[in-house]
Order: structure tokens, then sequence, then C-alpha cells
């Protein structure tokens, strides 16, 4: 699974939670048969509807590419009265009028078992199920992208639909940041949002030990980390190193 940054820009008016206050992910669609990027989205909440910015927190794509959006640390904007404690995911498409391909059905559920897992979740929901509205559309597969287990070494008694195993470098990068950076995450072999908060931390801990830069260390490549980053000389050894070079993997390099 491999879920891609976007660097959408947002405005101020966002609420902060805390990440442990989510308890469900709530499944839309797109509502248009059209092809739509995520930044399409991004500008029509945030200049048509004067929002922040797009409403939710993942978009997953037809070709099965799945977008970054809102960040899961914000309360999004994308069921009325239900944004305070929980993910939202868009799909593209209109799946009242069209059925949903078998790629981005794998990555729906490939995204939606690694949310349940990195955020202890039970509920999923469809947007229906909470609004008044006929999202994600009477053709969405809601129980298989819902309720799909997904296990790493399966067995005659579990037989689940489908087994995802991740990336066993990535697995790696995880078990290092856990052990150098103590950041608690799940060793899944999944890059997704914590995995790459893990390597902002594991970032900000070397710039305060190393160059004294005394950063909050939050996983968030904000600004003043960002103006703290050194520059690294080709042929470098190190901490600092072996984060560049994971994110870079982990980015698909």
């Amino acid at each position: 699974m491999d879920i891609r940054e976007t660097n959408l820009e947002f405005n101020s008016n966002m609420t902060k939670r805390s990440l442990s206050n989510i308890k469900r992910i709530i499944l839309h669609n797109s509502g248009v048969t059209v092809l739509q990027t995520v930044e399409t989205i991004h500008n029509y909440h945030k200049n048509t509807k004067g929002w922040a910015g797009i409403g939710y927190h993942f978009y997953v794509r037809k070709d099965g590419t799945i977008y970054e959006g809102r960040p899961v640390e914000y309360v999004g904007a994308h069921a009325t009265n239900n944004n305070s404690n929980s993910i939202g995911v868009c799909f593209e498409g209109n799946f009242n009028e069209e059925v949903m391909n078998d790629v981005q059905k794998k990555a729906g559920q490939e995204l939606v078992n690694y949310l349940k897992q990195t955020y202890s979740i039970s509920t999923v929901q469809a947007h229906r199920d909470v609004n008044n509205t006929s999202c994600p559309g009477a053709n969405f597969p809601f129980n298989e992208i819902a309720n799909t287990v997904v296990v790493e070494n399966p067995t005659a008694e579990t037989k689940p639909v489908q087994t995802f195993t991740g990336d066993e470098t990535i697995r790696n990068i995880q078990k290092t940041l856990n052990q150098r950076y103590n950041t608690g995450l799940v060793e899944d072999g999944y890059y997704g949002p914590k995995t790459k908060a893990g390597l902002v931390k594991g970032l900000q801990t070397e710039l305060n030990n190393q160059f004294k830069k005394s950063l909050n260390v939050d996983g968030i490549f904000g600004t003043k980390t960002k103006e703290t980053c050194i520059n690294v000389r080709q042929g470098a050894k190190g901490n600092i190193t072996y984060l560049i070079q994971a994110m870079l993997y982990c980015k698909g390099y």
C-alpha cells in the first residue's frame, strides 16, 4: 500500500484533535463518474465551499492510488455533525451509476485495515449511515471494504478474504524507528501517516541531539523543522543519513 503525500495548502480554520479521540471511519464516494484529482477536490472545497481545504482525510482513486487529504490530526469536513471523532475516506467515482473495479477495491481494503490497526478503530460506517444521503452509492462494496479481515499469516481457521503482508524493508524501517526513537509504530510494512510522523520525529530528535535545535518532537514537518534542516554531504553516514534514505525508500525511490 502506498499513501502518497500531496503537500496541499490549507487555510487556518481547522480544528486540531487528539489522535486518541478517533473512533471510526466514514466512507464516501466523490459522486461523479469523471476522473478528479485530489487537487481538484481540494480546490473545490477550499475556494467554492469556503472550507479550510479538502474535507476528506484520504482519497482513493480508480487506479488504486491513495492520496493524503486533510491531515488526520485535524477534524475533517465530510459528514455533518460526525466529523470530530472520524476519519473521512473518499473513493473516486459515482457508485450509484458505476461499479468499483478490483484495483480500487483492494486499495480501499488495505487502507481501511491499516487505519483500523493504526488507530484501534472497530467502527466503519457509510456516509448514508450518519447523514441523509445516498453516499457512497447503492453499488458501493461496503461490506467487502469495511469488513475484510487482513492477516499476515493466515491459517485454516482464519480464512481471510485477502492477505497483505506489507513491505519487508518498510517493516525494518518501522522496527528501527521504534528501537531508536520509541515511536510506537505498528510494524506492518505499510507507509502511512504514522510512519511518516515517526520518520519526522527521528529527524527532529537527531537535529536536537546533534545540533541543539530545540525542536518540539511532534512528528510534524513544519516551518521550524524545515528551517533547521542541515545539508548532508555526499558519502555521509549516520542516523540522519539513514532517515533520509528511509524516507526516500518509503516514497518509492
